[in-house]
């Protein structure tokens, strides 16, 4: 086994699942637990949880630092989460400074976004990309932005919070804001299109995404449609992200494996109906580590 210099711990906080994971600078997972959230009991409980796993993952592999990878809003470079909407009550929470207080190990702490495209550029197929975005594409959806493979972070520490932006003037309301990007282009925001295009059908009770994509498969054009709706919709924030930071390579996170070839394939004619032409040489793939992003991209974040 390694030894401790060349462990490290990596925490992945969800509002839906924690896991707490062993791992080398490799990318090697030696040891994982992981659980259900309970995001609505609020920080303390959650942050006990999370504490008994590293320890017991620590009593048998002792680690050099960790790092913990959790949605945003937050201030990054303190590792102080500031209100994200999936966690209640997580309000200017100390999170760096309590974890290192009761494991006694360096930690550091990233938006999960910037977090995913750091794991993306340590190990996956595009490994070595000093400028690439990772769009979540998730439930919610956010953004990690490289920069001379450095996790973009704003002034006073603050991650980048895309999803809050303004996409149109009417729309779901998602992210606090009606007509946000996270609205058209999350998971989150695909019922609430599909309930807003055809209300008569779907007004009383949106479908789920799972529930489009089958009806989709089977030729339904009016699932088909709010799938193409939202896949536009995020090829053109991609194309409105080339034109402002000329990337390599722009990453598709959840929907893109969930959704397929299909999906993806829109995105990226939609991107290269909107972008500069100088900007589309910038690719747009899905993520290629798959179902160990998670995993991976909390262990990156204890890496010196």
């Amino acid at each position: 086994m390694p030894n401790s210099q060349t462990l490290y711990l990596g925490l992945d906080i969800g509002g839906t699942k924690s896991a707490a994971i062993i791992g080398t600078p490799e990318g090697q997972v030696l040891a994982r637990r992981e659980w259900p959230s309970g995001s609505s009991r609020g920080p303390e409980p959650m942050l006990a949880d999370l504490i008994a796993a590293a320890r017991e993952l620590l009593r048998e592999f002792p680690a050099k630092a960790a790092g913990v990878s959790i949605g945003g809003p937050l201030d990054a470079a303190r590792g102080i989460v500031l209100s994200p909407p999936h966690l209640p009550g997580w309000d200017a929470f100390p999170l760096r400074e309590r974890l290192e207080e009761a494991l006694q190990l360096p930690v550091a702490v990233e938006h999960d976004a910037a977090a995913c495209a750091l794991a993306e550029a340590a190990w996956g197929t595009f490994a070595g990309t000093s400028r690439l975005i990772y769009l979540t594409c998730g439930t919610g959806f956010g953004a990690g932005i490289l920069l001379d493979g450095k996790a973009y972070r704003g002034a006073g520490g603050h991650s980048v919070e895309l999803g809050h932006g303004r996409f149109a003037e009417e729309g779901p309301e998602l992210f606090g804001k009606r007509g946000s990007i996270e609205g058209y282009c999350a998971g989150a925001g695909i019922p609430l299109l599909a309930a807003a295009k055809y209300p008569q059908r779907w007004g009383a009770k949106p479908p789920t995404v799972a529930e489009l994509a089958a009806l989709a498969r089977q030729g339904d054009t009016e699932a088909a449609s709010i799938l193409e709706w939202n896949a536009r919709s995020v090829g053109q924030v991609a194309a409105n992200l080339a034109d402002l930071l000329f990337p390599e390579v722009i990453l598709l996170g959840s929907m893109a494996r969930h959704l397929g070839a299909g999906w993806v394939g829109t995105v990226r004619a939609k991107f290269l109906e909107e972008a500069h032409p100088h900007a589309r040489n910038c690719k747009i793939e899905p993520a290629s580590l798959g179902e160990r992003l998670q995993d991976l991209s909390a262990l990156v974040v204890a890496l010196p």
